[in-house]
């Protein structure tokens, strides 16, 4: 996540927030400056990005953060290709990773991570907190709901629902539907077992 805030002209980046870590400790030449609870205690305006891929532990600790100075920059790599930025939408806190191609009539929804390279399709909508690892390909009018994770080259066929919380496994190609909270991995995809939300 660093790196893609190195390439930046708009923000530039100054800590890291971590409640496993303690206050301090340095990474990638930058300091722990606390833990999530800092960010309610903060009285001026505070970009924040929350670089957590799972998209459970991602929701669970942006909700966390009551403070409304907290504010959800998008971050666009510069290498990433917007094919049609009129008809895009990018919802706030979402990352575009390098090597991403966005095409037409796309709505990303907020706190979504598109990871490197991956390709989406005309008409597709991606809900909040959606996590797409390397190497997806989602094809035209595809819905992937809330929270879903597509694992990492996976191929989404067009028209296709991922039902919201469901994982979809590394490879996968998905042809049919995918029930909410579901988990599914294969070629095609064949259904696993259900996990919790």
């Amino acid at each position: 996540m660093l790196s893609f805030l190195l390439y930046s002209e708009s923000w530039e980046p100054v800590g890291f927030i971590d409640d496993q870590l303690p206050a301090g400790k340095e990474v990638d030449g930058l300091s722990v400056v606390g833990g999530g609870d800092l960010l309610n205690t903060r009285q001026e305006k505070t970009a924040v990005i929350v670089a957590i891929g799972n998209p459970e532990r991602k929701a669970a600790a942006i909700r966390k953060i009551t403070n409304h100075h907290v504010i959800y920059p998008v971050i666009v790599h510069p290498k990433a290709v917007l094919q049609d930025p009129t008809r895009i939408v990018l919802g706030p806190g979402s990352v575009i990773a390098a090597g991403v191609v966005i095409t037409t009539g796309v709505t990303i929804g907020s706190h979504v991570l598109l990871n490197l390279n991956v390709t989406v399709g005309h008409d597709t909508l991606i809900g909040d907190y959606a996590s797409v690892m390397p190497g997806v390909n989602v094809s035209g009018n595809v819905t992937i709901h809330e929270g879903a994770f597509i694992g990492a080259g996976a191929n989404i066929r067009n028209h296709i629902h991922i039902g919201a919380w469901a994982t979809v496994g590394m490879g996968t190609v998905v042809i049919r539907d995918v029930a909410e909270n579901a988990t599914v991995a294969g070629v095609p995809a064949r259904s696993l077992t259900p996990r919790e939300p």
